[in-house]
């Protein structure tokens, strides 16, 4: 393996970029002697430091300039020196050289992997309540982005992977490419396809984070695990709590919002207020935490406002006062018993 050759593989595995074959190939290197291992240490140390990237321009211009200097024949010395001694600083010189090549070549790849460059126009779409948005991404792919939600992608997609970063709601079916995996930026979470349909779940005002699995595999990254999902599989992290699970979904219920379908079984209405506000574009305001607690178990299926009202009225029972987008809601008795 040339030697420059060998700085760019470290380089992509450091940018965790290489296949399996290729991190067979640098452990085998790796392990062939001392000197590699603390080759290896030093670009690592080299790639954690390196704060402030250059333009891709300059980093290519530059990396130019000391192959150019590589190759240039060595100046004659006036003095004589030994033949130990230009061993020694041809390698000195040469070793240096790599490793400023090195250096270029790491600058270059976290400017190409940053998910915001200059060179990179992006589009940011945004939903009001009670608005849903159809988006068609450059590589064909389809979002569904939801009520109060925000999706930000690059005009196209350049680079080994497809980024996009959503705060809020969206329902992605994602065209197969397995050269170039797809991952979703959502809050701390990074979820990652080739090819497949899911749900995810991410307002910052909300306790729950969740990516729900309809079609295909997914992985889903935190700061410090991997999981893996299957179809019919929902990955939920309590922000409350700290607490990380799978754990089965009724596709009804996470994906109705699509055909502006409420799905509740048997939940508080506090819990489930977000749901209608984001439809509905209301804001409802409970008298009282005997109101908040009160649970739901109905279903709407692209029902006017005022037929959810009548239903918070038999379930509660619940009176409710409307003063335009902010409806005042109050438990007058005892709850409906729930079955």
């Amino acid at each position: 393996m040339e030697q420059q050759e060998l700085y760019l593989l470290i380089t992509r595995c450091l940018a965790r970029q290489t296949s399996s074959e290729e991190n067979e190939r640098l452990a085998t290197w790796l392990t062939a002697s001392a000197e590699n291992e603390q080759t290896f240490e030093q670009l690592k140390t080299l790639w954690q430091h390196s704060q402030t990237p250059v333009a891709p321009t300059e980093t290519a211009a530059a990396l130019r300039a000391v192959k150019a200097r590589l190759a240039a024949p060595a100046a004659p010395t006036p003095q004589p020196v030994l033949a130990g001694g230009r061993r020694k600083l041809r390698r000195t010189y040469l070793v240096g050289s790599l490793v400023l090549i090195a250096l270029l070549v790491i600058t270059g790849l976290w400017v190409l992997r940053a998910p915001s460059t200059p060179a990179v126009a992006y589009q940011t779409y945004r939903t009001a309540a009670g608005q849903r948005r159809a988006l068609h991404l450059p590589d064909g792919s389809f979002v569904t982005l939801a009520p109060q939600s925000q999706l930000r992608y690059p005009a196209q997609f350049i680079g080994s992977t497809r980024e996009v970063y959503l705060q809020g709601e969206a329902f992605f079916e994602v065209s197969k490419n397995a050269g170039r995996p797809f991952r979703v930026h959502s809050g701390t979470w990074v979820t990652q396809v080739l090819g497949t349909k899911f749900n995810v779940r991410a307002f910052p005002q909300t306790s729950q984070t969740a990516v729900s699995l309809v079609e295909g595999r997914v992985r889903v990254q935190d700061a410090h695990d991997t999981y893996l999902l299957t179809p019919g599989q929902e990955l939920l992290a309590d922000r409350s709590t700290g607490r990380i699970y799978r754990k089965a979904f009724d596709e009804a219920k996470v994906t109705g919002w699509r055909t502006n379908k409420l799905v509740f079984k048997n939940e508080k209405l506090a819990d489930v207020a977000g749901q209608i506000e984001r439809l509905y574009g209301v804001k409802l305001v409970f008298a009282d935490s005997a109101t908040a607690e009160v649970k739901l178990w109905a279903t709407f299926d692209n029902e006017p406002l005022t037929a959810v009202l009548e239903a918070l009225e038999l379930a509660g029972p619940i009176s409710y006062r409307r003063e335009g987008q902010v409806i005042y809601l109050q438990h007058q008795g005892p709850a409906a018993p729930q079955k």
